[in-house]
């Protein structure tokens, strides 16, 4: 069961109206397209308006584990994370494998888009606009609120770079400027997903020969913590500092160090 159909259900069930439902925790609009599937929930506020109602969490939580994971009991989760293990190995045969895994699942719209992307990406067509693929990512932005703040959106922005002109690309990227200004003060999920964001969009400005943009992108990492958790941002930084300053052996030396760490394929896609 989907979660907009979960919500539904119980909500039927304690007899309550939309409005009565949500007690002001969301606005009517935004829980109207919850329940019809048009519009994501985190899940903070899932857990807001189950408590609020008394509904019980881990009944609900049942529900909707199904539509979550297949009949190998691989999750999404899991699924995401060999994605991206796939992408940093440039391994672009278990992508696509991956990608007809992922397939099996209803409700994994996001991480189908993103694996097309990294697929399409590595198959060296990243330049060539897909228009089924661009139009479907542009519906998946249209249809949250606010989604500079939605972490699953912030991936895909993160994944679909190459599919926009730079113009386009930009303009979305002055909203995570905007957005981000104070972004040591963000969890740690947000600091590397707009970490992630922006060390693509340095590789798209390095491509572009646009300094200025780039460093509005590296103005926004220096406020990014120096932990650990982070540390490979840290090193684009450096890297990508480099080649704006025509310090092409400090670049190198970079890529080195990325290699040294297991990422010897990431760092044989990078633009020098």
């Amino acid at each position: 069961m989907k979660i907009s159909e979960a919500l539904k259900k119980y909500r039927e069930e304690v007899g309550l109206s939309q409005k009565a439902f949500i007690k002001d925790i969301i606005s009517p609009a935004q829980y109207s397209r919850i329940e019809k599937g048009t519009q994501e929930v985190n899940l903070s506020t899932i857990l807001l308006l189950l408590t609020a109602n008394h509904i019980n969490v881990i009944a609900f939580i049942e529900d909707v584990l199904s539509d979550y994971t297949c009949g190998n009991n691989n999750s999404l989760t899991n699924l995401s994370m060999q994605v991206m293990n796939a992408y940093y190995d440039q391994d672009l045969k278990e992508l696509k494998d991956l990608l007809q895994q992922i397939n099996q699942f209803n409700n994994a719209v996001d991480l189908k888009l993103r694996t097309k992307l990294v697929i399409l990406f590595l198959e060296n067509k990243g330049e060539q606009t897909d228009p089924e693929l661009k139009k479907q990512i542009i519906n998946e932005f249209l249809k949250r609120d606010n989604w500079t703040e939605n972490t699953t959106t912030l991936h895909l922005l993160e994944q679909a770079m190459l599919l926009f002109d730079f113009d386009q690309i930009s303009l979305l990227m002055n909203s995570i400027f905007r957005r981000y200004k104070n972004i040591q003060k963000m969890s740690l999920l947000i600091q590397d997903r707009i970490s992630g964001i922006c060390a693509n969009y340095l590789y798209v400005c390095y491509q572009n020969h646009n300094i200025e943009q780039a460093q509005k992108a590296l103005d926004l990492l220096e406020n990014v913590p120096k932990i650990p958790e982070l540390f490979v941002y840290q090193l684009l930084i450096q890297y990508y500092k480099a080649l704006f300053t025509k310090r092409f052996e400090r670049a190198k030396e970079i890529k080195d160090i990325l290699s040294t760490y297991g990422l010897e394929k990431f760092s044989q896609s990078l633009p020098y």
